[in-house]
């Protein structure tokens, strides 16, 4: 079952947490699958819009999510954590077009794997569209055009990263 808390607050400030439950399947989370998680993600970007989305990588794992040539989102090399039946892979927002100006190198985009979900969290990012002090118009327009983007993408990806994770335990069996 897929759950979304997203939040705009009034500086623009975005929190979306898409999570996705699975009940009666346990998992058991390690570094190698979220960081697997991490960057497939970024591949699906690049198949799922294909010409005209494009993912660029550089050194360390830095990531550049691309339209037409114009940087909308940067990254900075990825972070692995792991901790008791957790673990995560996050990428620091660098840069780009949907970043307010003076909020770049805030925020992150996060992979979560728990033993019963997966979670894929966008905070302490800045939404441009959302603008800093933004109105409710801009607001508005934001929750309708770019959020309401992310959270199909998201719930599509977290189809998709689930049935590896079940095509990859059935192997193993």
């Amino acid at each position: 079952m897929l759950t979304d808390e997203t939040t705009v607050f009034a500086t623009g400030q975005v929190r979306s947490v898409q999570t996705l439950a699975v009940p009666g399947v346990r998992f058991v989370p390690d570094r190698h699958q979220v960081q697997e998680a991490g960057f497939a993600y970024f591949a699906f970007l690049d198949r799922l819009a294909r010409p005209l989305l494009r993912v660029r990588f550089g050194e360390r794992g830095t990531a550049a999510v691309r339209l037409c040539g114009i940087t909308l989102l940067s990254f900075r090399p990825p972070e692995v954590r792991e901790a008791p039946g957790m673990a995560s892979i996050r990428f620091p927002i660098a840069a780009g077009v949907l970043v307010q100006r003076p909020m770049r190198g805030r925020g992150e985009l996060r992979f979560e794997m728990h033993a019963d979900r997966l979670v894929m969290a966008v905070e302490g990012y800045y939404a441009a569209l959302a603008g800093a002090g933004g109105s409710d118009v801009r607001h508005w327009i934001y929750e309708r055009t770019q959020a309401a983007i992310h959270r199909r993408v998201a719930a599509r990806y977290l189809d998709l990263w689930l049935g590896r994770l079940i095509a990859a335990r059935s192997i193993k069996s």
